[in-house]
């Protein structure tokens, strides 16, 4: 599993905790940290230092030297991530994506975004059918779960019957950080900045009734529908340990962590 960050970049208490996991029941781990490499400690604030097509771009290089390797199984190497990571995640999985990218030959066995962003939706969401599942807070408003649940719909819609999506119904946003709910007063929030990607990289805005090209639309929605400030936390270690084994259960049907069922009902050590 190719494991991508959020926008705070490489945290022990979540992508170190969903590596240990994941050894633990029997899955290689690779942890991708994006930010460290561009000169950035995080994007909370200006998501435009790295952008999540450059958490895309750098997952697939991670994907082809993993396909390389002999110690590695080819054929099950999955992918997954949490908020911006998430959205990275999502994205691997959708077809005209591929087209971008101009003859590269591999793709992702498996994908698990956890919290994602959803206001960005492309039109076409045509996926390669490979499995997904959608790991969701309730009291999300940083990036809420009614927008990712709306858009595995689409996925569904559009042919892709093997997608499962999990509600944490009283769970916030980075449910892995275990004790109060805090405010992220400095967070860039885009949760109100609907818009629908186009099969040629633009952004069609409902609210401005034009597509846009990148650089248009970040300046845009930046004037006109960019927030700040999002709640996170508020995890309990039981909360943290239920969503890690419904993950796990999802990996193990799919033959990502052949040693879960072994492992259970043990459960995961750290928190």
């Amino acid at each position: 599993m190719v494991l991508l960050t959020s926008s705070a970049g490489v945290q022990r208490h979540r992508e170190h905790y969903y590596a240990q996991a994941l050894t633990e029941a029997g899955a290689a781990a690779l942890i991708i940290d994006s930010f460290s490499g561009r000169g950035v400690r995080r994007t909370v604030a200006d998501q435009s230092l790295v952008s999540a097509a450059q958490m895309e771009g750098d997952a697939f290089a991670a994907l082809a030297l993993l396909r390389a390797d002999p110690r590695i199984d080819p054929d099950r190497i999955g992918v997954m991530g949490v908020s911006k990571g998430g959205v990275a995640t999502l994205n691997t999985a959708i077809a005209v994506r591929q087209r971008w990218r101009a003859g590269f030959p591999h793709l992702f066995d498996l994908h698990v975004a956890i919290c994602p962003g959803a206001t960005a939706q492309h039109r076409d969401a045509t996926t390669h059918g490979r499995p997904m599942y959608f790991m969701l807070a309730g009291r999300d408003d940083y990036t809420p779960a009614p927008l990712a649940i709306e858009y595995a719909e689409r996925m569904r819609a559009a042919g892709n019957r093997r997608i499962k999506v999990k509600v944490y119904s009283g769970a916030h946003h980075g449910w892995e950080s275990l004790g109060g709910v805090f405010d992220i007063r400095d967070a860039e929030n885009w949760s109100c900045c609907r818009n629908l990607i186009e099969d040629d990289g633009r952004h069609f805005v409902p609210a401005a009734g034009r597509a846009f090209s990148e650089p248009e639309y970040q300046a845009w929605a930046r004037s006109n529908c960019v927030t700040w400030g999002a709640r996170a936390g508020g995890g309990t270690a039981e909360l943290k340990q239920r969503a890690t084994a419904d993950l796990l259960d999802f990996l193990s049907v799919h033959g990502f962590a052949p040693q879960w069922t072994n492992l259970r009902p043990a459960s995961i050590n750290c928190v």
